[in-house]
């Protein structure tokens, strides 16, 4: 498949994500919205849709300046890799949701993250821990501390 072929279905996906985000941006004015010292049901889903929105225009800005990379698995590839990688990633939320409220927010989402960097992104040991690390810390902060959502404790109380 060629390289044209890619950046098109790359611009296609964004495209189906950017829909994706403004159906929920429109879905969540419908609720309260709410303000960040106090939120309201629509505040989650808003800041969902707009993170979709802004991923969307990366993506396309992405392929537009970068072509086929030797990284890049073709479609139609090699499938059983594909569909190892994506049970693996189904396999992974499941046993995160059925741990969720057992560890608690901080330590599930911790570990997913470093599960899905490590054995399905394929990433350095140092990376996935840093980046599973950074993420769980700013996604604890945002939600618990920012916004004062009640989030699942755990053992620790966190």
């Amino acid at each position: 498949m060629g390289m044209k072929a890619m950046q098109g279905y790359d611009r296609i996906s964004s495209l189906v994500l950017a829909g994706l985000g403004v159906f929920i941006i429109a879905g969540s004015l419908r609720s309260n919205v709410g303000t960040f010292g106090s939120s309201g049901p629509g505040l989650f889903p808003l800041l969902t849709g707009i993170l979709l929105c802004l991923v969307s225009a990366g993506l396309v800005i992405r392929s537009f300046f970068r072509g086929f990379s030797s990284d890049q698995e073709a479609v139609g590839g090699n499938n059983r890799i594909w569909h190892s990688k994506a049970g693996l990633t189904v396999l992974i939320l499941f046993l995160y949701a059925l741990t969720l409220d057992w560890l608690g927010f901080l330590l599930a989402t911790l570990a997913l993250l470093f599960l899905l960097f490590k054995a399905v992104g394929n990433l350095r040991l140092s990376v996935s821990l840093g980046g599973a690390t950074l993420i769980s810390a700013v996604a604890y902060l945002l939600f618990r501390i920012l916004l004062n959502v009640q989030l699942p404790p755990g053992p620790w109380g966190l």
